[in-house]
């Protein structure tokens, strides 16, 4: 018996009549494992050496009484003042910032969390008390969207895309 053409159309109507035209309102989850190198130097770490909203004689997150390699005294988030592009103390810099991500919850970093006002409670004081008033700062955005941006190569082509911030308008 032959199907008239018809009745193929009916058939595909009934057959596609379960089927859902909307598009999944999900958001795509990065799915990446690290995080850029490049967007570390270029934008991230020059936030850790920067004395933040054009304070003088205040101490940085990098300075010897916070978070210093060789002198600091601010918990095991270690960093190297002064560390240069592609130098082996700006990758030691890299993996301890990198250690205080959450990719599974970028907001939710420790990085993130022990300086930003308000927040500290939760997770434990920041003896260096807050240093972002709110997740609006500018250099709290630059830090939150590095750890967003999850790649499976820290040198991904993604990589490289972070626009610097003046550092000088960040924090109090």
């Amino acid at each position: 018996m032959r199907a008239s053409a018809g009745s193929i159309v009916l058939a595909a109507g009934l057959l596609l009549g379960g089927c859902d035209n909307t598009v999944n309102p999900q958001p795509v989850e990065a799915s990446g494992s690290t995080l850029c190198v490049v967007d570390y130097e270029v934008c991230v770490n020059p936030i850790f050496d920067a004395a933040l909203n054009g304070r003088t004689g205040v101490a940085t997150c990098s300075s010897g009484g916070c978070h210093s390699q060789a002198s600091g005294s601010g918990g095991a988030f270690k960093i190297h003042p002064g560390a240069t592009t592609g130098s082996a103390e700006m990758m030691a810099n890299y993996f301890s910032a990198r250690s205080f991500a959450n990719l599974d919850d970028p907001p939710g970093s420790r990085l993130l969390q022990k300086p930003t006002a308000g927040r500290s409670a939760a997770i434990g004081g920041h003896a260096g008390g807050d240093i972002f008033p709110g997740t609006t700062d500018e250099c709290h955005a630059v830090i939150q969207n590095w750890i967003a941006t999850r790649v499976d190569d820290a040198n991904a082509s993604v990589c490289g895309s972070c626009v610097p911030v003046d550092v000088s308008t960040c924090g109090y």
